[in-house]
């Protein structure tokens, strides 16, 4: 592969920092069931990145798909978490 000059090595601190960014934005998000649609319209990405981030998200337990509607499925914060937890 030619070398094209940019340095497209970056620390892992700074391909972390968009992807939790963009968690905590939905989980302020999710203080409502919201739609996938509405989540993405926000965030500015695409059908298949909202999608990847929201079940990497259920899999660690933070949110949940809470119903279906047609095509449409909305999604809520996972109770109990402890996040949701207040100090």
């Amino acid at each position: 592969m030619p070398d094209t000059g940019r340095n497209t090595h970056r620390p892992a601190y700074r391909r972390r920092a968009p992807a939790e960014a963009r968690q905590r934005f939905v989980l302020k998000a999710l203080e409502r069931p919201r739609t996938q649609a509405e989540l993405r319209d926000a965030l500015g990405m695409s059908d298949s990145g909202i999608l990847h981030l929201l079940r990497r998200m259920e899999r660690d337990g933070l949110v949940r798909p809470a119903e279906r509607v047609a095509c449409t499925r909305i999604w809520e914060r996972r109770s109990g978490t402890a996040r949701d937890q207040k100090p």
